[in-house]
């Protein structure tokens, strides 16, 4: 579903739900603080309120208007956007009282309420906007699909089995199918009174909701990654979307042989700036993605259209599902042993057809000239087009340099991927990692272990940032 549709509600109604909330904070604040409340109406909460409210249309104006609508974000999204634009709207509030002098007078209850208060409501009310407009526009129930591709059973069976599945949705899969035989085959299952669909593919790949996007008007996928790079502190970074990142992966697979792909956070990076070892290993590779908000917002702000953060253990996921039909194959090298075996018996469970051709546990040592050679001979060997590397960083990069050429498949640097996947730790949810939270949620996970590497290197990563823009400007 093309979700550039939503634009077409005006995004007046979600100011009008903003600005209710705002009332409402206010009105219920003063209600709860005070026993006769009423006589509380006074002209500075009534000041306050009025400023407030003129607050909220200017951020609507300057920020709200420029960004997605709440019908394009998820609730996770919305979310974010109602703590940001309440904090803004508090801050600016405070500082209207103290400039106007009568800060002293106002209650700091009062204030910390309606703060409090704006964000919930507001939060609900735009998921109840959301849902009663999306659900005029017929995106408010949940189908059952059926996903077929041609050749198909005869049509009598398959019409069977669409009633019995209780299903009232179709995709319809071009197939091997001539021009002729897939335009009667979209008329005989259009004929089961089901909303139907005409599957988008390319030879082997059906496309995903993830790598569809308008061009000119037009729906279009991105089939490579495009040459043009990224630069932070000497790193040259990719720009990507995680799925055409495995598009092109998967479309590219021979040309990709015995070479390396990164994915490098601000750990890696401020290890980068560093290191001119090490970056020069991640200027090495064929790709190095941007693992870590901080960086995929920087290139998104520097202008280049469909960059966004591409974690390793999401590439890993979208790699999985779209090779579940054996068309890739995997190898694992790195964890421990038990974390391997729980690997193993997740993804057979989780992507059934998944090509695994093996996995190995190397020492917590440095491997002998001819250890390193049999591991070289059993990778190998298993033929298998990508071998993932979960040795964390740096040492797994630095072991896939060194590899460059030696391995036939395609190696992938993933560090906890391989935990992540095999449940032995957990992932952060989802609404951490879109705010780029991710990282204190593996800190409070193995806080001995990854203080220095999170607290210290981020601190790092934007005392840089900031001499870079220092010195920029002084140029």
């Amino acid at each position: 579903m093309n979700q550039k549709n939503y634009g077409r509600y005006p995004k007046r109604r979600v100011l009008l739900a903003d600005l209710a909330s705002l009332v409402l904070a206010w009105f219920f604040s003063l209600m709860i603080r005070y026993d006769n409340w009423p006589d509380r109406f006074s002209e500075l909460y009534i000041s306050l309120i009025i400023t407030m409210c003129l607050f909220r249309v200017i951020i609507f104006l300057v920020i709200d208007l420029k960004h997605s609508s709440i019908f394009e974000m998820d609730p996770v999204e919305n979310l974010t956007s109602v703590l940001r634009d309440g904090t803004i709207i508090i801050v600016f509030a405070v500082i209207y009282l103290f400039a106007s002098q009568r800060g002293e007078m106002a209650s700091r209850l009062i204030i910390g309420m309606m703060y409090v208060m704006n964000v919930i409501f507001d939060f609900v009310l735009r998921m109840l906007l959301r849902q009663s407009l999306l659900r005029k526009a017929g995106h408010g129930r949940e189908s059952h699909v059926i996903t077929i591709s041609y050749p198909y059973p005869d049509v009598d069976s398959l019409r069977d089995q669409i009633r019995s599945g209780n299903y009232d949705e179709l995709i319809v899969y071009r197939g091997g199918a001539s021009d002729e035989e897939y335009e009667q085959a979209l008329k005989e299952v259009s004929s089961f009174g089901l909303r139907t669909y005409a599957g988008l593919s390319i030879p082997g790949y059906s496309i995903k909701s993830g790598i569809a996007c308008d061009v000119d008007g037009r729906t279009s996928i991105p089939v490579s990654v495009r040459d043009e790079r990224f630069e932070l502190f000497g790193v040259s970074y990719a720009i990507a979307r995680t799925e055409e990142a495995v598009l092109h992966v998967i479309r590219h697979l021979r040309e990709l042989s015995g070479k390396y792909i990164c994915f490098s956070n601000t750990h890696t990076l401020v290890m980068g700036r560093e290191n001119a070892e090490y970056r020069e290993v991640l200027n090495g590779a064929a790709f190095t993605f941007a693992d870590g908000n901080p960086i995929a917002r920087l290139q998104l702000k520097s202008g280049l259209p469909g960059a966004e953060r591409v974690a390793g253990p999401d590439f890993m996921e979208h790699m999985f599902m779209d090779s579940t039909e054996a068309s890739v194959s995997h190898y694992f090298y790195g964890a421990a042993p038990e974390t391997l075996s729980e690997l193993d018996k997740s993804l057979r469970e989780k992507y059934p057809g998944i090509d695994i051709r093996g996995m190995y546990s190397p020492p917590y040592r440095e491997l002998t000239p001819e250890e390193d050679a049999e591991v070289i001979s059993r990778i190998n060997g298993s033929g298998a087009d990508i071998v993932w590397i979960g040795l964390g960083a740096p040492k797994q990069e630095k072991w896939m340099a060194a590899h460059k050429g030696k391995i036939k498949g395609v190696m992938m640097g993933v560090g906890a991927g391989f935990d992540f996947h095999a449940g032995t730790i957990r992932r952060a949810p989802t609404w951490m990692q879109k705010i780029g939270l991710e990282w204190l949620y593996r800190l409070f996970q193995d806080p001995g272990r990854l203080f220095k590497r999170y607290v210290v290197t981020n601190c790092k990563f934007y005392f840089y940032r900031i001499i870079d823009l220092f010195g920029r400007s002084g140029k």
